[in-house]
């Protein structure tokens, strides 16, 4: 899930440069955890039905502060050969990351795990977070994937946070967002260099809006997108859709 969004970078830097940006500092240290799986199309039900299940762990773990925010999603977008679901968590530590999976380990031989064809895991640094408490929440979320020129790595990260996090925090606070992440491979199972940017969006209309404002502040200035052109390898960008099916946040 956490590969992949917005067409390279040239409308979200032009909102970031007009867009109210208050003040919104990193106050923790953030790692998330991504699963994904390939499910047979005649599985899709008994595998949604075996996910809700394992949902109550999520929401115990997030009422005692393991983690800060969970989710399942389903792929809308599918590759030829890509995954069809995903679940994910945060938190703000490795310690409080890895309780909360060896708590989800206990199900992962359940017949629904058992009956897919394809499964993957990686443990990203979750370089920049936000989100409001939220419970029972669905959406989509759309998520991209940049790969920095080498050599640029420090400056993309700092310019996602300088001037594109106050863009995703007023999104949060307008409802517009109900979460976002920005991150890095923590464990690398991917070459080093690449960066994901999620965006958790309630509804299609929120979706509309926020790249109606993308768009129009592009057109007030095009060379601004510019910056993350600069930093990062063009043909390496990637984009996908999910269905957030639940999803939880403190």
């Amino acid at each position: 899930m956490f590969k992949r969004l917005l067409a390279p970078g040239l409308l979200l830097c032009a909102l970031a440069a007009v867009m109210p940006q208050p003040a919104a500092a990193q106050d923790h240290s953030y790692f998330t955890y991504v699963s994904w799986w390939a499910v047979p199309r005649d599985q899709w039900a008994a595998f949604d039905k075996e996910s809700q299940a394992a949902d109550a762990q999520m929401k115990s773990a997030l009422a005692d502060g393991t983690i800060v925010a969970w989710g399942d999603v389903a792929t809308r977008v599918h590759e030829e050969n890509g995954y069809t679901h995903a679940e994910f968590f945060t938190s703000t530590s490795r310690d409080k990351l890895l309780k909360a999976l060896e708590t989800e380990w206990t199900g992962a031989t359940n017949a629904a795990y058992v009956s897919t064809t394809r499964h993957r895991d990686v443990l990203l640094e979750t370089l920049a977070h936000g989100g409001k408490a939220s419970s029972g929440a669905t959406g989509y979320v759309r998520v991209t994937y940049w790969q920095a020129k080498p050599g640029s790595e420090q400056a993309l990260e700092g310019y996602v946070m300088k001037s594109v996090k106050p863009v995703l925090d007023a999104g949060v606070s307008s409802g517009t967002l109900l979460m976002y992440n920005f991150d890095k491979e923590d464990i690398h199972s991917d070459a080093p260099g690449g960066y994901n940017l999620a965006l958790f969006f309630p509804d299609g209309a929120a979706i509309d809006k926020f790249f109606a404002d993308l768009e129009a502040a592009g057109k007030s200035d095009p060379t601004i997108g510019a910056v993350i052109d600069n930093l990062t390898v063009a043909n390496e960008h990637r984009d996908t859709l999910e269905r957030l099916t639940a999803y939880g946040h403190q």
